[in-house]
């Protein structure tokens, strides 16, 4: 066997047939970063939102703690709800505020306000309502 094979296979060519392939221009190349560059001082407040729900039945406290957990406020009306379940619903969303370190408000005999902890309220709104009333 000729002793070239075994050389060029280990790759112990000789220098001067590298040499003699026809050098190609190189060119720099650069390495695009894919990843798109976030500010992580985002300086939007999220929008904050204030439902305004009716329950008819206990069932559907549970939405409106979904809804306290999420970080929407709530008001709560519950005029034609009876009195046991008022308590059973008012005593359920008592406990999701206790959690989230919220606030729970009552506005009127059966008109609740409930804000997770992001919420600011000023005054006491039941004072301020029945003032306006009393001016009519």
């Amino acid at each position: 066997m000729p002793k070239g094979i075994f050389n060029n296979f280990f790759g112990n060519e000789d220098e001067d047939e590298i040499d003699s392939y026809p050098q190609e221009p190189t060119t720099p190349t650069v390495k695009k970063n894919p990843r798109k560059v976030l500010s992580m001082n985002d300086n939007r407040m999220p929008d904050s939102k204030i439902n305004i729900l009716e329950p008819r039945i206990f069932a559907d406290a549970k939405n409106i703690a979904n809804k306290l957990i999420n970080g929407d406020a709530v008001l709560i009306r519950m005029e034609n709800v009876d009195s046991t379940t008022i308590r059973r619903i008012v005593d359920f969303i008592t406990g999701t505020i206790y959690a989230i370190e919220g606030d729970l408000q009552q506005i009127d005999e059966k008109v609740y306000l409930c804000t997770p902890q992001n919420y600011v309220v000023n005054g006491d709104v039941k004072s301020q309502i029945y003032d306006r009333s009393e001016k009519k």
